[in-house]
């Protein structure tokens, strides 16, 4: 079991800190808490490696949750909806925000490449 729980770690990371953390397992009762630990630990290594594709799938988790809270408090039937009222209004911005803030982070990547290959 403990072999399998430094498996799930990227294996970069494994490659580094692989041995040291295999001799702490050893050393650990293996209890629910420390595998709980392991595996925060493994996802949280795997979401650090992948910046980009850990804030494109938040962004689309918050949006897909502020479209479901809002279908269920009946602002709307699906995602195409006015903002006739202060709480559709805010619905709508709550579930477009995040994927504007991508956009606004891909367009910001995008002018300082540009910026440093002029330079």
């Amino acid at each position: 079991m403990k072999r399998s729980l430094l498996a799930l770690c990227p294996r970069r990371w494994r490659e580094r800190y692989g041995d040291e953390f295999a001799a702490l397992l050893q050393d650990t009762p293996l209890t629910f808490a420390v595998v709980i630990d392991v595996l925060r630990l493994a996802v949280g290594l795997h979401l650090r490696a992948r910046p980009r594709l850990t804030h494109i799938a938040a962004a689309v988790l918050a949006t897909a949750a502020m479209e479901a809270a809002a279908v269920r408090a009946e602002l709307t039937d699906n995602i195409l909806w006015a903002p006739t009222t202060p709480l559709r209004a805010l619905a709508l911005v709550a579930t477009l925000t995040p994927t504007a803030l991508l956009l606004h982070s891909a367009a910001m990547r995008r002018i300082r490449r540009q910026e440093a290959r002029a330079a």
